[in-house]
């Protein structure tokens, strides 16, 4: 039997099916407008368009794994910018067992895959799911995988901010995950921002991810908005 969970956001109607434990569960797709921030991402804005689409996919087919995906795309660009985010996640115990990304912009290409054995490692994309799941109440520290390396990390907790979410102002839990110095490791030159709605399903309503100076935000669209609209 299959029960139904569906999100406060008003006239989102964004119900996500949830299977039994042995069952499958349906794929749970969100989809976001980003646009370019920070110092070079505004630069960038000058070559390429300063915004596009974004979904994030979230399946599971019942094995005891679930796959969470995060696609940023610039359909009007002429050279096809994009970002890929991608993770395997054991269910019981939330460790990421395999990673994937791929981007292409600015004219750089680079795509990188890799299987971990430590439940402190995450990726963009579980991260994400991570904390819709599990959300710390402290500092937590953990390892971040980026681009086939491994960085120390920290997500912190920033508690309950207010921020525009369709069209309203509402309060939305706001965790931030930053660099961690540890000596003879890598410092991370990367930043995440994740909002969650105080909804049944964490629903992201706002995610940024900076990398090089260049911040992409990505902000939840209503299933009927209309893409077309600039």
């Amino acid at each position: 039997m299959r029960r139904m969970k569906c999100s406060w956001l008003p006239s989102l109607l964004l119900c996500v099916v949830m299977a039994s434990p042995a069952g499958a569960q349906e794929p749970e797709t969100l989809r976001y407008r980003w646009s370019l921030g920070g110092f070079f991402g505004t630069l960038a804005r000058i070559v390429m368009p300063g915004r596009g689409d974004g979904t994030l996919v979230t399946r599971s087919d019942g094995s005891g794994t679930t796959e969470v995906e995060l696609d940023i795309t610039a359909p009007t660009a002429k050279r096809g910018e994009y970002w890929h985010y991608g993770a395997r996640i054991n269910a019981a115990d939330g460790r990421t067992l395999r990673a994937w990304s791929a981007y292409e912009f600015r004219g750089k290409k680079s795509s990188k895959e890799s299987d971990f054995d430590d439940e402190a490692v995450i990726d963009v994309a579980s991260g994400i799911l991570l904390l819709r799941r599990d959300p710390p109440t402290a500092p937590r520290n953990m390892k971040i995988w980026n681009d086939g390396k491994i960085y120390p990390i920290v997500i912190l907790p920033r508690g309950l901010v207010k921020r525009t979410v369709l069209g309203r102002k509402v309060a939305v839990r706001h965790f931030a995950i930053r660099a961690r110095r540890v000596p003879n490791e890598r410092l991370w030159k990367g930043r995440m921002d994740i909002f969650l709605a105080e909804d049944e399903a964490a629903t992201p309503v706002e995610i940024s991810v900076e990398r090089r100076m260049i911040r992409v935000r990505l902000m939840l669209l209503e299933e009927d908005d209309d893409d077309d609209d600039d």
